[in-house]
């Protein structure tokens, strides 16, 4: 059955409609969306890595957008400095706000037009409503749900305002949103990786929002809008989006369009299963670099603690990674990740790239800069930089005890 599941043109079902592809194969599509309110980490390179994976394993692209439009969480240079990381690491997009590409702009906050012209659509529909309540009247509903010991939610008390009421409040320039009618009943989907899943959205929660007071999308529209305009195939992101793929889902087919395939991936945790948290500032990917970890020694830890990969071998490269890489294997149930082991790990990498004549030139001229900048007065030729690394590739932890190496034996 599960086999079944995986199948790469696997039809969406909803509400017991089929989606399908139409008979023919999409190209694959898909992308990697983070909010750069914050720096890469170890959880954001793994769901990149994923999809990455999976693009270059079947042939398709990888597009790199990014998700801005909560303005006042942006962190400067934090956009860059993700595209530099996936850079890093090996796995640069293939679109993206520095690489272009047919279906920009890749930042949110620079496709406003999209998310207008899909909002005015489910208006004009009925799918979608303005909602004129005040910040103080939607503080009482959440304070009293609260008191009653209950989950607050909207009451969709603007959903039943009539044309000449919402033409009144217009008329006085009162502020709104636009919210998303969620339709009542249990809507089903099926996820390449949890099977069939089941929500009765309505039954929990309000009506949500879709457009802002500022005239910005809320996540739910702006990514159903920027996958469909963009032709995302498949889209791979991590399990606590599950729930709100339904909501997805629905505004697929309130605008009349064919949904992407969804596959949702098991959260990558501690070791002792607590949740990586970005206030740890070692699970950051420049702390790794800085470190002196190798690329491929981080894609190799992030896959090796999960699944997706027939056995946990050590020492795996990236056209390996892609090589394995089965969709198929992917299990529900959380990866842990050990960072004790990333010495290890890196020193196995270290020595393969010392052992190849090709990797090993490659590592020389990256390493040569970096010497000459940290020992500004010595000179290290390439020659000099190799017998180092051949003579030391069975005790180097990391590239930064390869300075240190450098350092003593032009010395000694």
């Amino acid at each position: 059955m599960r086999l079944l599941l995986a199948r790469v043109l696997l039809p969406i079902v909803h509400r017991g409609s089929r989606q399908c592809t139409g008979g023919t194969q999409k190209e694959i599509r898909v992308r990697f969306a983070p909010s750069p309110t914050g720096f890469l980490h170890l959880g954001g390179l793994r769901t990149a890595l994923y999809n990455y994976l999976f693009a270059k394993k079947h042939g398709g692209a990888f597009i790199l957008r990014l998700e801005d439009t909560d303005r006042s969480r942006l962190v400067p240079g934090a956009a860059e400095a993700i595209e530099d990381m996936l850079e890093w690491a090996g796995i640069p997009p293939d679109e993206s706000p520095r690489q272009g590409g047919p279906y920009g702009p890749y930042e949110q906050s620079q496709r406003l037009n999209f998310y207008q012209e899909a909002v005015q659509a489910l208006l004009e529909s009925g799918a979608a409503y303005r909602c004129f309540c005040t910040p103080q009247r939607l503080e009482l509903i959440k304070k009293e749900a609260l008191r009653r010991g209950e989950m607050p939610r909207y009451d969709n008390r603007c959903r039943h305002l009539t044309s000449s009421q919402v033409q009144e409040k217009l008329s006085k320039n009162l502020p709104f949103v636009v919210r998303f009618q969620l339709p009542s009943g249990a809507h089903s989907f099926q996820d390449l990786v949890y099977g069939w899943t089941q929500h009765d959205l309505a039954s929990v929660e309000g009506d949500p929002v879709i457009l802002k007071g500022d005239g910005f999308p809320t996540y739910h529209l702006a990514n159903v809008v920027d996958d469909h305009k963009m032709a995302v195939s498949h889209v791979l992101r991590g399990e606590e989006w599950l729930i709100s793929t339904t909501k997805h889902l629905l505004l697929y087919r309130a605008l009349g369009w064919q949904p992407p395939i969804y596959a949702h991936l098991p959260l990558l945790l501690n070791k002792d299963g607590s949740k990586l948290s970005k206030r740890q500032g070692d699970i950051f990917i420049q702390h790794f670099v800085q470190r002196g970890y190798l690329s491929d020694t981080l894609l190799d830890v992030i896959t090796n603690c999960g699944s997706g990969f027939a056995g946990n071998q050590i020492g795996r490269t990236l056209p390996e990674l892609i090589e394995q890489y089965n969709l198929q294997s992917t299990v529900t149930h959380s990866a842990l990740l050990d960072l004790d082991k990333l010495p290890e790990f890196n020193r196995v990498h270290l020595a393969r790239r010392i052992e190849g004549t090709d990797t090993r030139a490659q590592l020389v001229a990256q390493l040569q800069p970096l010497l000459l900048e940290k020992y500004k007065d010595l000179m290290f030729d390439k020659e000099y930089i190799e017998r180092i690394l051949v003579l030391r590739k069975v005790h180097g932890y990391y590239t930064s005890y390869i300075y240190d190496t450098a350092f003593s034996f032009y010395f000694g």
